[in-house]
């Protein structure tokens, strides 16, 4: 008798647990996406326009500049994975070659500071997008920059020879790894 009541006690506890669970997923509040989180790309988009309290039209605006940038990044994003599989095939040679190494270590390089500069470019643009009352709120935006979009942000794949998929602080199979 002792075993029943045993097994009873825990099916109707664990019954208990499984309603506490239901009703903490159906009854919590709706959060906006934590940026960096899963979402895509419309989280940068979203605390952007939060933070700078943007009207309609100004998001009109924003909104395409978001293309514009996402289409330039991709494009960046695709010669960067193309110079590395070059960089890296130089290692199938016996011997590598060292000048044509050189050459895509620096194409590599340039390739990073376009994305850099296009990064910053497009926080340029959203600053000038900004109304006189909005300067400020750009201001105390541009103090987080690094820690809200400091890793790397990569638009939606478009073909099968992208970037690989994942977290963006891992290191691709085709990149070396972070520090």
């Amino acid at each position: 008798m002792e075993r029943t009541k045993l097994l009873t006690i825990a099916v109707i506890g664990l019954f208990l647990l499984n309603l506490i669970t239901i009703g903490f997923l159906l009854l919590k509040p709706n959060r906006p996406p934590h940026p960096g989180g899963p979402g895509g790309a419309e989280e940068p988009a979203t605390v952007i326009i939060g933070r700078l309290r943007f009207d309609a039209g100004q998001q009109k605006v924003y909104r395409g500049l978001i293309t514009n940038h996402q289409e330039q990044t991709r494009a960046l994003n695709e010669e960067m994975v193309q110079l590395y599989r070059d960089y890296y095939g130089l290692l199938a040679m016996s011997p590598p070659d060292s000048a044509r190494a050189n050459t895509l270590s620096q194409q590599i390089a340039n390739n990073q500071r376009a994305q850099a500069q296009l990064n910053f470019t497009h926080f340029k643009q959203i600053k000038a997008l900004c109304r006189p009352d909005q300067q400020g709120d750009f201001t105390e935006l541009a103090k987080d920059l690094a820690r809200l979009f400091g890793r790397q942000q990569r638009p939606p794949r478009r073909s099968p020879d992208g970037p690989p998929e994942g977290r963006p602080d891992e290191s691709p199979e085709n990149l070396p790894p972070h520090p």
